[in-house]
């Protein structure tokens, strides 16, 4: 939150892509590029806004226009270890 805080100070934003998913047994089909064209067609000049994280494929984003404008380095407990995760916002005009 604290980083769409921010982003929020410096630009107007429209909405968020908050669940982008892909079955992993289709993955690089294009499917996901071609949905993310299908809602830069229905909303086309909208500022739209997601979050990523290291753990993720946040470079999908990064090859298909988005800008970082904010990144935070954090730890999570996973089976009891904390694990070092880079979380990302990015955001794009559609």
């Amino acid at each position: 939150m604290k980083m769409l805080e921010e982003l929020k100070k410096t630009e107007q934003v429209d909405g968020e892509l908050n669940f982008f998913a892909v079955n992993p047994e289709i993955k690089g089909q294009g499917i996901g590029t071609r949905l993310l064209k299908e809602l830069e067609k229905l909303e086309s000049g909208k500022k739209i806004y997601l979050y990523s994280d290291s753990g993720s494929t946040y470079q999908f984003y990064m090859h298909r226009g988005f800008l970082e404008k904010g990144r935070e380095n954090i730890k999570v407990e996973v089976a009891k270890e904390e694990v070092p995760l880079t979380c990302f916002l990015f955001s794009k005009t559609l």
